[in-house]
């Protein structure tokens, strides 16, 4: 059993976190929890953990949650040193030196493990590392919305040569994604998760970035960078059947009158402010009625807490579905006010 070397007042387990990292290595472990109605955090000096799975198994106050800090022995400059010189090294919160003579940093795969190990942590930027072999990526992550663990991806992950591999790697909930929407007039947010329609529960979403391959491919493509959510792949989407996704679990469908199998939407950083592309422009029939009118009637405003979501993960959006479904660009949706969409995957 470890005694607590020291008891301070910390208003979050967050804070409690960064008091034992800054009396890092005298602190070892630390128990966070609420006595007499004040939030203590006990910072000990000790910390005791199982052989066979590397978990502690130090007993903490009733009501009282225990951490332990992790590889306080070592001086690792990345999270791929860790991965090389401990094979068996589990994700948890670990301190990493990249910078000699600077204070340590904390690294994750994925908002998920944020979620997890540091509970009470607000939405917002974070640094994670979702490749041990890669540079590390900035990415949103909400905490909060349909379970929280999403990573909004930015505008910069279109210009690295490992976009596909970070997609993939943070990409394992392949049936929900979620999209935040823009208003232009005040910047508020608001959110629909994108499900899979009820006849297609069993095929995954794909993400792509800078390619669409299994999907057809979008009208903006002459942008060149993108990243593409694809709904119903062409072997699936090519056939009259009826098609569409659930949109904060309502299901928006149509009848693809002819086969045609577009089913994606696509965004786009447009780093260079391009018109897009002109398809339909001639009409607002899309941006009034059906799918892409309903999935945007159906956000909801966001209203958790955490930090606003800065503009360089939101981006020009295009969505096209059939076959009589819908085509539409951001620029046109002049309904509802939103005028660019975030992209996050858990």
């Amino acid at each position: 059993m470890s005694f607590p070397k020291e008891c301070q007042a910390a208003s979050s387990f967050v804070s409690c976190v960064q008091l034992c990292l800054r009396n890092c290595p005298l602190c070892r472990s630390f128990n966070y929890g609420e006595e007499e109605g004040k939030k203590l955090c006990e910072l000990n000096d000790e910390a005791v953990q199982d052989g066979e799975t590397g978990f502690t198994t130090l007993t903490s106050k009733p009501e009282f949650s225990f951490a332990q800090l992790l590889h306080l022995e070592t001086y690792s400059e990345s999270c791929e040193e860790i991965k090389l010189t401990d094979p068996v090294a589990k994700s948890g919160v670990y301190q990493i030196y990249p910078v000699p003579n600077a204070d340590p940093v904390e690294c994750y795969k994925r908002c998920h493990e944020i979620q997890h190990y540091i509970p009470g942590t607000v939405s917002g930027p974070y640094r994670i590392y979702p490749m041990s072999n890669a540079e590390p990526i900035e990415v949103y992550c909400e905490l909060d919305i349909e379970g929280g663990g999403f990573s909004f991806l930015p505008h910069n992950l279109t210009l690295r040569s490992d976009a596909q591999q970070i997609g993939d790697a943070l990409f394992q909930d392949k049936r929900n994604v979620l999209l935040k929407l823009k208003k232009m007039i005040d910047s508020s947010d608001s959110y629909t998760l994108i499900q899979p329609h009820p006849h297609y529960t069993d095929i995954d979403f794909g993400v792509l970035a800078n390619s669409c391959s299994g999907y057809t491919q979008p009208k903006n493509e002459f942008m060149k960078e993108y990243i593409f959510l694809g709904i119903l792949p062409n072997l699936v989407a090519n056939k009259k059947t009826y098609q569409g996704f659930r949109s904060n679990g309502i299901k928006l469908q149509f009848k693809n009158c002819d086969g045609n199998p577009n089913s994606y939407f696509a965004f786009f950083p447009n780093r260079y402010n391009q018109p897009p592309h002109g398809h339909h422009s001639g009409t607002s029939v899309y941006e009034n009625s059906g799918l892409a009118a309903n999935w945007r009637s159906h956000a909801k405003p966001v209203t958790s807490g955490g930090l606003k979501m800065p503009n360089k993960f939101f981006f020009m959006t295009e969505l096209h579905l059939g076959g009589c479904g819908c085509y539409t660009s951001s620029d046109r949706l002049k309904q509802f006010g939103y005028n660019a969409t975030a992209f996050g995957i858990r």
